[in-house]
């Protein structure tokens, strides 16, 4: 079977890593694999994993980007795929006209993956005229049916994606190396008890209300320090408006912002507690919630979309009624005082996420 994955870049993010995993899986069970999308940081490990990778701009939002649609529709031609699974939406559109260029018995099965909760248009529109459309969490599942009314609901499958116990081992703790390295680099974290929030510096993951938090919280508990770690853009407006948010709620020097790092396992097992606080829309799924909990360290996150999901598997007590502040306030001084175990769980395993998507590209052949 030859499965192309296709996707706007290979940047660090949940769509990507799910690429990147499905490749690596695919490859080691002796099936072709090609990922088509923009050069990034996850290039090497596509590459690594046994996947050919096609360097192209197909997700840039330029006039110029039409062009592939030929270009794509040549080399489908020409390699004869038995699955184009596409994973943003300006590469669907290129994808679905290039395929509708073919002939009927050569066309690829068209199967796409939504992985947020997209604003409902007509070019969002083209992530559910999948042969199969995947939906990342029931939220999202519910969400498509309700909003595209042209779409079968036997169409719209369900698969959670999963978490390794290899790479999140249970109660696995970082090495005195990491933990030097990291004391050297960050120096204000000496001695204290780490609240993280990860993800990319974008508007709805909810930094504000972190960084209101552990305002709130440092007199209380002045061994505490907040962690934001993801992504950004150099001389990003938004991490300026976070820093003068965090001057202005006077805690500009208990909060700290990494930026991309490839060593969230590290931290996230030295934390005290792992936050999600993505608000609107909520998180379409949120897989940082159960690589924290396989880890064994606690989450508090608000109680909608995918991450209510994970969490009624998981953890339900870390749930917190979505945008109540002072309920987040409560929740995370209880668990200061008094950190809760984390019972092991099978829940949300990557093997079987990776299972679920082969058996659904062996049923649309």
């Amino acid at each position: 079977m030859h499965v192309v994955q296709v996707l706007a870049a290979l940047s660090v993010g949940g769509s990507e890593l799910v690429v990147a995993e499905l490749s690596s899986y695919l490859a080691s069970l002796g099936h072709q694999v090609t990922v088509i999308g923009r050069n990034g940081p996850l290039a090497k490990r596509i590459i690594a994993g046994g996947a050919d990778h096609l360097d192209w701009d197909i997700g840039h939002k330029r006039l110029g980007t039409l062009a592939y649609i030929s270009r794509l529709a040549a080399w489908l031609e020409s390699r004869r795929p038995d699955v184009v699974h596409v994973h943003s939406r300006l590469p669907a559109w290129i994808c679905w006209r290039a395929i509708q260029r073919l002939a009927p018995s050569i066309r690829p099965a068209f199967v796409t993956s939504m992985h947020g909760q997209y604003s409902v248009s007509f070019y969002s529109a083209v992530m559910a005229r999948g042969d199969r459309v995947i939906a990342v969490s029931d939220h999202i599942r519910e969400y498509i049916l309700k909003n595209y009314g042209f779409v079968a609901p036997e169409s719209v499958l369900t698969i959670h994606g999963g978490t390794s116990r290899s790479e999140f081992p249970w109660a696995y703790k970082p090495c005195e190396d990491w933990i030097r390295q990291t004391q050297l680099e960050f120096p204000e974290l000496g001695g204290k008890r780490i609240l993280l929030l990860p993800g990319r510096l974008t508007r709805y993951k909810g930094h504000p209300a972190f960084i209101e938090l552990i305002s709130r919280l440092s007199v209380e508990f002045p061994d505490i320090h907040g962690v934001i770690l993801g992504q950004t853009r150099a001389g990003s407006r938004y991490l300026a408006e976070l820093e003068g948010l965090a001057q202005k709620e006077k805690t500009l020097d208990r909060i700290t912002f990494t930026g991309l790092r490839e060593d969230i396992r590290d931290w996230m097992a030295a934390s005290e507690l792992v936050f999600n606080l993505c608000s609107d829309p909520p998180e379409a799924f949120g897989r940082t919630v159960p690589e924290a909990l396989r880890l064994g360290v606690p989450v508090i996150a608000w109680g909608h979309g995918g991450v209510k999901e994970i969490l009624e598997m998981m953890f339900p007590k870390g749930a917190v009624s979505p945008d109540n502040f002072e309920a987040l306030l409560l929740k995370t001084r209880e668990f200061l005082k008094q950190k809760p175990a984390v019972a092991q769980s099978d829940a949300f395993l990557l093997g079987d996420s990776l299972q679920k998507h082969l058996t659904l590209y062996e049923n649309v052949i």
